[in-house]
C-alpha cells in the first residue's frame, strides 16, 4: 500500500540521467541556432496572476491551466501552460523597445489534462517569438528558423504544413455569419466532420459563388501546387480575400524553391482560430503524420487588453515529447577518476587540477567503491598519485 504513494499522476513523469542528458544536449543545440539567428533568450517565472496569465489571447489557455491561491496576496495564480503569452507580456511590458524585438525561451509547462494520446501534461517548451512586424517576411523568418532548428537536431526529412485562418473568417464574413454561428461551424470543420459541415452549410442563404466556394473548403488540403490553382478562384471575392491569399502564395514561393521539402497546404486547418490572426504553419516528421514536431504562427495584437497591441509572430516546440525521435548525442567521453573523501590541501589541488583538465572526478568512501579497470587517486609517499584498479581484490 504505502508503494502507491511513489507513483506520478498520469502525463507527469521523471527524466532519468540518460534522458535528461539527451535532454540537455539538444536544448543547448536549439538555444544556439536561436542566438545565431539574434533571438534573446528570456527565463519567464513559472506562475503568475492569472489576471495576466489568462488575459486577452490567454484565455483560450483557462481550461489547462492549474490553478491556486496566492499566500501572500491572496489573488488567484496559475501555473504556466503555455509561455507564449508570458514572453509577448516581457516584449510589450518590460522591454518596451521599438522595432522588431526577437525573443526566444525553454522551460517546463504544466497542463491540467492532456490532450495527446499518451503525450505528457508537462512539455518542455522550447521557441521563439518575433514582435513588431507585419509582412509576409517575418512568417518567413520565422518558418526558416523553425526548419533550422529541427535540422540542427538531426531532424531532415521533415513535412511543412501550411494554413492562413483569415481566408477562413473572410468566408465566414462574406457569409453575413453571426458570431456564434462562425463558432459552430469552427468547431465542425475542428471535427473534420464532413456530414455536419454539409447540413450547416446547405442551411444558409448563401450566392452559387460562396456556396460552391464552401463546398470545396474541406477538400482545399494536400500538395501544395494543387491547392495553390483552386485558391486562385477565391481572389475575385474580395480584395481583403485577395490579399490573404496573396500572402499565402508568397509563403508558398519562398518555400517552394527548397528541393529538400515537402510542403503540405490546409485551408480548412483552423486550429488556434481565437488566437491565431494569420498564417499558421507546423512541421511533421516524414513519414509521421499525425506527429507534429512544431507549430506556429501569427497573432497580430497581442497585449491589445493593456493598451498597447503588439504584431507577433512565432513557434513552439515539445523537446520532451520528441526525444525518443532524436539519436542519443555523440559527445566526448570523458575520463573518470575516483577520488577519496577527505581533507588533504594536497587531494584538493589533485582534484582541481583534473577537473580543470575536463576530467570527471567522483568521490569513493572506500576503495570497493571505485569499479574494476577504473582509475584513482593514490597517496603514495606524501604525493596523491593515480592508480588502475586491477581487481576486486583490492578492495
Amino acid at each position: 500500500m504505502q508503494q502507491n504513494i511513489w507513483f506520478t499522476p498520469e502525463g507527469i513523469e521523471d527524466l532519468l540521467p540518460d534522458a535528461a542528458k539527451k535532454l540537455e544536449f539538444y536544448r543547448r543545440q536549439l538555444l544556439d541556432q536561436f542566438e545565431l539567428a539574434g533571438y534573446d533568450l528570456v527565463l519567464p517565472p513559472l506562475a503568475e496572476f492569472t489576471d495576466s496569465l489568462l488575459t486577452g489571447k490567454g484565455q483560450h489557455l483557462a481550461v489547462d491551466t492549474c490553478r491556486f491561491t496566492d499566500q501572500e496576496s491572496g489573488k488567484m495564480m496559475g501555473v504556466r501552460a503555455d509561455m507564449t503569452p508570458q514572453v509577448a507580456r516581457i516584449a510589450i511590458n518590460r522591454l518596451k523597445q521599438h522595432g522588431i524585438i526577437r525573443l526566444c525561451y525553454v522551460g517546463e509547462v504544466l497542463k491540467t489534462r492532456n490532450n495527446k494520446a499518451k503525450g505528457s501534461r508537462s512539455p518542455i517548451e522550447v521557441g521563439a517569438e518575433l514582435f513588431g512586424h507585419s509582412g509576409v517576411e517575418s512568417d518567413i523568418e520565422v518558418i526558416e528558423l523553425m526548419l533550422a532548428s529541427l535540422r540542427s537536431i538531426g531532424l531532415d526529412d521533415l513535412t511543412l504544413s501550411l494554413g492562413h485562418v483569415a481566408i477562413v473568417d473572410e468566408l465566414m464574413t462574406l457569409a453575413n455569419l453571426s458570431v456564434s454561428e462562425k463558432q459552430t461551424l469552427v468547431e465542425i470543420l475542428l471535427r473534420k466532420s464532413i456530414p455536419e459541415y454539409q447540413d450547416f452549410i446547405a442551411e444558409r442563404p448563401l450566392s452559387n459563388d460562396l456556396k460552391q466556394v464552401f463546398d470545396r473548403l474541406p477538400s482545399l488540403c494536400g500538395d501544395a501546387q494543387t491547392v495553390l490553382q483552386e485558391m486562385q478562384r477565391l481572389k475575385t471575392l474580395s480584395t481583403t480575400m485577395q490579399a490573404h491569399v496573396n500572402y499565402l502564395e508568397n509563403v508558398l514561393q519562398w518555400f517552394g524553391a527548397f528541393s529538400n521539402l515537402n510542403i503540405h497546404v490546409d485551408l480548412a486547418d483552423l486550429r488556434g482560430y481565437q488566437y491565431h490572426t494569420g498564417m499558421i504553419f507546423s512541421c511533421y516528421a516524414a513519414g509521421r503524420k499525425l506527429y507534429q514536431l512544431a507549430r506556429g504562427g501569427r497573432y497580430d495584437g497581442i497585449g491589445s487588453e493593456f493598451g498597447s497591441a503588439q504584431l507577433a509572430t512565432g513557434f513552439s516546440l515539445d523537446l520532451r515529447g520528441m526525444l525518443d525521435l532524436l539519436a542519443f548525442p555523440k559527445t566526448q567521453e570523458k575520463r573518470v577518476i575516483y577520488a577519496p573523501n577527505c581533507y588533504d590541501p594536497v587531494l584538493i589541488d589533485a582534484i582541481s587540477a583534473l577537473k580543470k583538465q575536463q576530467c570527471v572526478v567522483k568521490h569513493m568512501y572506500q576503495l570497493s567503491d571505485c569499479p574494476v579497470g577504473s582509475e584513482y587517486l593514490m597517496l603514495k609517499a606524501d604525493e596523491w598519485v593515480l592508480q588502475i584498479k586491477e581487481s576486486a581484490i583490492e578492495s
